[in-house]
């Protein structure tokens, strides 16, 4: 108490004084960038002089001016606010745009919703809702068949434009301040970190927007029986060859949220390193997928926080709803551990079990699935899909469509590779630098990159492609990432070089700011 009451007393109004404990637990948490040294030291009884921290999250302290300009991560912007320049970051742009899409997706939800007649939860009956886990960790909650709903012709006929659909105003508020506080549970990786995690964001919308379903627009003089019964007939279609992914808003929007939330409290280290590091986490986790069950684990707390419960209401309005919700998230985050050999096996066996027995050669699902539940033939003689069939395809197709967009900037544009590569170079190499890792990226980057599109990428995006339901962009994403693996091959030599060269400088100009700093303290 004495020492608080001391530190208080010394402080500044409108500025917060943190204690060297706090610093510690701050840069133990990867927000090292939070605050800054106080130059004099503060005096208390008992304790002699303490050495204070100011709090500030407005700048990372590894950036210049001069850097942040060039690099387009905070925006300059002239506000009257105590007569200084306000600085935006870059994250608060990425909220704004995270939440508006969020948003977007809770209003369809709405729309389904209130299509079905599905009445919405009391506050009581939403805070009786808590979900029970399946498994002892996250990763036994893992489902090999997620159960979606079954099309609804009636809710397809009916459903008004999600558009019109307005949100409860402290839901929205609710949003925005979540999307916030998961930005805050990034750490400062160069890689794994909240830009990271909206770039997946962002693939994971840009490939359900190929196959989300836009409903015929009305003409001019078209009876409105006749729309309703076109929009019907489309959206059963859709339905059919996408396995059900389109005719459940709330299965999309879980697709989106698992994206925000996938790498949340990542430490910038694989699990391997991270369970030497937190022996807490491994005996939690059972060494098994430590940063992914950490990061549902973490997200899913925050959201049934009582601050979030007009949220959760717009999210699911029952306890089945709820169920499906995480499960979902589970399956979809859970799919982000690529290098569990385990889990990696048991993918490829429900993907064979689902779609190498029944796809036909055109990739796209049998005829009539939704109407058949028990595998019936159909006017050809075929066997139709069952509904378990359906669904088992759904769930890998969702757990795909995570792992593609995971690793996006291998199948984009060559610069966009580039610029992740480099990050996830950065990552690496600073982890082995500062004693995380025993082996020096540069010493395997070159060759392990071609491996990773020979047996990882590429295979990865042709299974995106034989799935049959993203159009246009699995060959698109094939093709970028054939492309950039041969690119990579002529060029990657030199370019691991060139990181190599600016990575050393960059350490060489830390060591001598420390020194710098540590010259000037003892002087003082």
């Amino acid at each position: 108490m004495n020492t608080a009451a001391r530190i208080e007393s010394c402080s500044e109004g409108g500025r917060v004084l943190l204690s060297q404990e706090t610093s510690e637990l701050l840069t133990n948490a990867g927000k090292g960038h939070w605050f800054e040294k106080r130059d004099d030291k503060v005096k208390a009884k008992g304790k002699g002089e303490l050495q204070t921290y100011w709090l500030d999250v407005s700048l990372p302290r590894h950036w210049d001016e001069d850097e942040i300009t060039e690099c387009g991560d905070f925006i300059w912007g002239e506000e009257k606010l105590r007569g200084t320049t306000v600085v935006y970051r870059k994250e608060d742009r990425l909220i704004d745009w995270n939440v508006e899409h969020l948003h977007r997706l809770l209003k369809e939800v709405s729309a389904r919703r209130k299509a079905l007649g599905l009445k919405k939860m009391t506050a009581p009956e939403l805070k009786n809702i808590r979900y029970s886990k399946s498994g002892s960790t996250v990763l036994e909650e893992v489902k090999e068949v997620i159960a979606l709903p079954e099309f609804d012709p009636k809710a397809a006929r009916e459903q008004e434009d999600p558009q019109t659909v307005e949100l409860h105003p402290t839901a929205v508020a609710q949003l925005h301040d979540y999307v916030v506080a998961i930005s805050y549970l990034y750490h400062d990786n160069a890689f794994h970190n909240f830009d990271h995690a909206s770039h997946v964001t962002m693939s994971v919308i840009k490939l359900l927007s190929r196959i989300v379903f836009s409903p015929p627009t009305d003409h001019k003089g078209t009876r409105r029986s006749a729309m309703k019964n076109k929009r019907q007939k489309a959206a059963a279609n859709m339905h059919d060859n996408t396995y059900g992914i389109t005719s459940d808003p709330l299965t999309q929007f879980a697709c989106v949220f698992s994206a925000l939330i996938h790498d949340v409290d990542h430490r910038g280290v694989p699990n391997g390193q991270l369970a030497v590091e937190n022996l807490k986490l491994a005996t939690l986790y059972k060494n098994k997928s430590l940063a992914e069950q950490n990061s549902v684990d973490l997200a899913w707390d925050l959201l049934m926080d009582d601050r979030y419960s007009e949220l959760r209401k717009a999210i699911y309005c029952n306890e089945s709803e709820q169920k499906r919700f995480r499960s979902l998230v589970v399956n979809a985050v859970m799919a982000t551990d690529i290098m569990d050999r385990d889990l990696k096996n048991l993918r490829n066996a429900r993907w064979d079990k689902a779609f190498n027995e029944n796809v036909s050669s055109s990739g796209i699902a049998s005829e009539n699935l939704s109407s058949s539940s028990h595998g019936e033939k159909s006017l050809h003689g075929e066997k139709t899909d069952t509904r378990e069939d359906i669904n088992r395809k759904a769930t890998i197709v969702i757990e795909h469509l995570m792992q593609a967009s995971d690793v996006a900037h291998t199948m984009q544009h060559w610069h966009i590779y580039r610029k992740w590569n480099e990050r996830l170079f950065q990552e690496m190499y600073s982890a082995y630098k500062s004693g995380r890792a025993e082996t020096d990226p540069s010493t395997f980057w070159y060759k392990g990159e071609i491996g990773f599109f020979d047996y990882y990428i590429i295979p990865l995006a042709k299974k995106v492609k034989d799935c049959g339901v993203f159009g246009v962009s699995s060959d698109e994403y094939l093709n970028y990432a054939m492309q950039n693996r041969d690119e990579w091959t002529l060029k990657g030599e030199s370019i691991v070089a060139e990181m190599v060269q600016k990575k050393s400088k960059l350490f060489m100009q830390q060591k001598l700011i420390r020194q710098r700093k540590s010259s000037n303290a003892s002087g003082a």
